[in-house]
């Protein structure tokens, strides 16, 4: 392989490597707030629970109220932003779906502080457990929404856009010439994987044993990789200054195999978690309504009596 080939397939990994990373670092800072948030209400249980440092109706848990309402009455700018013309120069829209998602999940939290985790009436109840319903439903759709789009906010995929991952093996099969037996068994899971695809055999249990099967394979060819390389350069006499440039290589490796398992999996499982995604938002719209209806009620029943 030439030298300019060579940089065109470092720059290519590096830049695929700095996307992943991104959409990493996106996940894993999802997961935190997620944990803080788990954290905050498992503590706010058993201090506000008592109801002694305050009660729904007074100053406290009333604001604690009427904010989280605000919040979540905020959480229809996002559908606006994103239909309405008039709205659609206000700012980028992944921004807008990143606050949608935060308050979101704020909002619910700061209503279950107002209640102090006690439900008061069935109009309370209502809107309560409609709310809890949308949150739930929109953390789901998250997840949905991640796997049929480029990173976390990013804009949807496409089939050819993955194609063009999955077959992007030409720098793979230079770099990894050395172990034809992985070479190999990638192209029997990406042969085995496209069978089922266009037969149209992937029922939920191939879906989900196609994941597994994925991070199984990943986790093997890795250690048959890391076994190889390292017999290599043992046998060779490699100095530590040359293991520390053989662990950059592996991992470098490593990645393009992950990738390529990645982008197999993702183009057979992409359809059925847009199918997901589609039948989330029609399961997801309705309970917005639920949710708005029995807020607007709960508001007037407190505020008449």
């Amino acid at each position: 392989m030439s030298s300019s080939a060579q940089a065109s397939n470092t720059a290519q990994f590096v830049d695929r490597r700095k996307s992943q990373l991104r959409n990493h670092s996106s996940n894993h800072g999802w997961k935190i707030f997620l944990l803080i948030i788990s954290a905050v209400l498992f503590l706010g249980y058993f201090i506000t629970s008592s109801q002694r440092l305050y009660k729904p109706g007074d100053n406290i848990g009333y604001n604690m109220g009427l904010v989280g309402g605000l919040m979540l009455l905020s959480l229809l700018l996002y559908p606006l932003r994103k239909r309405v013309r008039l709205f659609r120069n206000l700012g980028i829209l992944p921004a807008w779906f990143k606050w949608h998602m935060i308050l979101g999940i704020l909002a619910p939290t700061l209503i279950l502080f107002h209640t102090t985790f006690h439900i008061g009436s069935i109009n309370a109840a209502m809107a309560l457990f409609s709310m809890l319903l949308v949150s739930g439903s929109g953390v789901f759709g998250r997840f949905f929404y991640t796997k049929i789009h480029n990173g976390l906010y990013g804009r949807q995929s496409t089939m050819n856009e993955m194609l063009s991952e999955m077959t992007r093996t030409d720098s793979t099969k230079a770099t990894l010439s050395f172990v034809p037996e992985i070479l190999n068994t990638l192209e029997k899971f990406r042969g085995k994987v496209d069978k089922l695809t266009k037969g149209k055999k992937l029922g939920l249990l191939n879906f989900a044993t196609i994941g597994i099967q994925s991070k199984w394979l990943s986790y093997r060819l890795s250690k048959s990789l890391h076994k190889t390389m390292y017999a290599i350069a043992r046998d060779k006499g490699w100095t530590s200054s040359q293991l520390k440039q053989l662990h950059v290589m592996y991992e470098e490796n490593r990645q393009q195999i992950d990738n390529f398992i990645d982008a197999v999996r993702d183009v057979a499982q992409f359809h059925t978690y847009e199918r997901l995604f589609s039948w989330w938002h029609i399961f997801h719209i309705p309970l917005v309504y639920l949710l708005i209806f029995s807020g607007i009620y709960h508001v007037i029943s407190v505020h008449m009596y």
